[in-house]
């Protein structure tokens, strides 16, 4: 892979980034949607520059092994019949001197493992920046989640209560300030509003007594009386007289 490849995965890497909002509830589900499909759309194309990484290092890696079987292959070669190595009295002289005559070789060698340790590198770039999307997207699903448990909760819609850590005088439940007048005019309305509604209701029918029995009797006037206990009233009563209240009662 050449330098200018490498530079641009690079630039095109450091680009995939995502910022949350820190109240995604205020934006809605629509914001919820796109941030999720941004962040899948990073990590594919995160996932596309790292198979290319993958194909490229194959394909250095295949060519290394060979440049290093030619090499030694070569290198074996010299130290068996080559002249020039042979009368050298020392075995390092002999090394030495088949290094030299197989510099470009290793020039070849050295060149294919340093893009091998650059793709090292570029891979482990692409790799944090995989894990950093995948670790966006927990995040997103984390706040759709905490937004569901609000919901669900009821503690968002029509809830505007000042939260617990803000400071300040307690609210209302339309986020208003009342204070104690407010509330006990409140309470006074309330309170006439009920009393209105008792009185417009009708009263109850008196209960209908039952109709007494009497027994029909007849008026016995003062005199009858007392000439019944004998008592003196003119002329003393007679039996003639018992017997005419008698008949009376």
């Amino acid at each position: 892979m050449k330098l200018d490849r490498v530079k641009a995965i690079y630039d095109e890497i450091s680009k995939y980034e995502i910022k949350l909002e820190n109240d995604p509830r205020s934006l809605g589900p629509l914001y919820l949607q796109n941030v999720i499909a941004e962040c899948r759309n990073f990590l594919n194309a995160v996932s596309r520059i790292q198979l290319e990484v993958h194909r490229e290092k194959q394909e250095l890696a295949r060519l290394f092994r060979a440049a290093e079987t030619s090499y030694e292959v070569a290198f074996a070669e010299l130290l068996s019949n080559d002249e020039r190595v042979r009368r050298l009295p020392s075995i390092e002289d002999r090394k030495a001197t088949a290094n030299v005559i197989l510099r470009e070789q290793l020039n070849n060698i050295a060149g294919v493992k340093g893009e091998l340790q650059d793709l090292e590198f570029v891979e482990k770039a692409i790799r944090h920046r995989h894990k950093e999307l995948t670790a966006t997207m927990t995040e997103i699903k984390l706040q759709r989640s905490l937004i569901r448990d609000e919901i669900d909760s009821g503690a968002m819609y029509g809830d505007e209560r000042r939260a617990e850590h803000e400071r300040g005088t307690a609210a209302g439940p339309l986020g208003e300030e009342i204070d104690e007048a407010e509330l006990d005019a409140l309470l006074n309305r309330e309170e006439a509003v009920i009393k209105a509604a008792a009185d417009e209701e009708p009263a109850p029918s008196p209960a209908v007594e039952a109709p007494q029995n009497s027994s029909k009797t007849d008026d016995v006037d003062e005199a009858a009386v007392k000439a019944f206990l004998g008592e003196p009233h003119g002329t003393t009563g007679n039996d003639d007289d018992f017997a005419e209240i008698l008949d009376r009662v």
